[in-house]
């Protein structure tokens, strides 16, 4: 199975990319399941249940998420119980949505996702990821072979080592968060792919995302500004990870780094 991973979709500009290249990009590359982190979608913070399924329309079979995952501009927030659209599993019990879900492809394979946010340097606080994700990846093996984790953390040590106890488990572990794409994709001993950071889906001329000034402006200050989404130099980073549908094992993982020329 090729699994298409899309780093974090930030705001209308990477939601246009998707828009104008995710459908070739699928076809040329052979992509039988699409997942995208989409927590930045709605004008760099949260979801809304039309932009969904927006990004469900450009060619996405499922949308990730994070820390913003419970950020509603709309105040609606029934889009969660969509089996489609998870939040970090570990938050605590009574929250709105779920963070696994087995998706069924149209030709009948299956593949498993789990949604994780890491606590290092988070303010949140929520349960261990580590046991939460162990205790879902072994539910999940129960009904596919194939378990794709999204590890929403700050640092790359707690990511990592999450993929290494999930090693041979877990088909692969994706980092996000970050918004920048990390140069360490690999293969584990025991057939995890991993990445510390699939990296973002937005403009390039920005600081992870936002416009520079106001993010200058806040670490020289050190006081409350507001941060406007920018609008310049359109890429789309992601990862092609190639599972064995018996084995669940990863055989490759690539990443995929494209500007992108909007069309007129």
């Amino acid at each position: 199975m090729k699994i298409l991973f899309v780093g974090d979709v930030f705001a209308d500009i990477g939601r246009r990319v998707l828009s104008e290249r995710l459908e070739s990009l699928i076809a040329e590359q052979g992509v039988d399941c699409c997942i995208a982190n989409g927590e930045n979608a709605a004008g760099g913070h949260g979801m809304t249940g039309n932009l969904a399924r927006k990004l469900r329309r450009y060619g996405v079979a499922a949308i990730t998420g994070g820390n913003h995952s419970f950020t509603f501009p709309d105040n609606d927030s029934s889009f969660m119980n969509e089996p489609h659209i998870l939040r970090p599993l570990n938050y605590p019990p009574g929250n709105i949505g779920h963070g696994s879900t087995v998706l069924t492809l149209p030709d009948g394979r299956t593949v498993g996702i789990v949604n994780l946010q890491g606590r290092t340097f988070h303010r949140e606080i929520i349960d261990c990821p580590f046991r939460t994700g162990k205790a879902a990846i072994e539910a999940l093996r129960e009904k596919t072979s194939i378990v794709i984790v999204d590890f929403h953390a700050e640092t790359t040590s707690e990511k990592l080592a999450f993929a290494t106890m999930m090693d041979g488990r877990a088909s692969a572990v994706i980092g996000t968060h970050t918004h920048v794409q990390t140069a360490d994709e690999r293969i584990l001993g025991k057939g995890t792919a991993f990445i510390s950071d699939v990296g973002m889906t937005g403009p390039e001329d920005s600081i992870i995302g936002m416009k520079a000034e106001g993010v200058i402006r806040r670490f020289l200050l050190q006081t409350p500004v507001r941060f406007e989404p920018a609008g310049e130099g359109p890429m789309l980073n992601a990862v092609l990870v190639v599972v064995d549908d018996d084995t669940g094992r990863a055989l490759s993982i690539r990443r995929v780094f494209e500007r992108i020329r909007f069309s007129l």
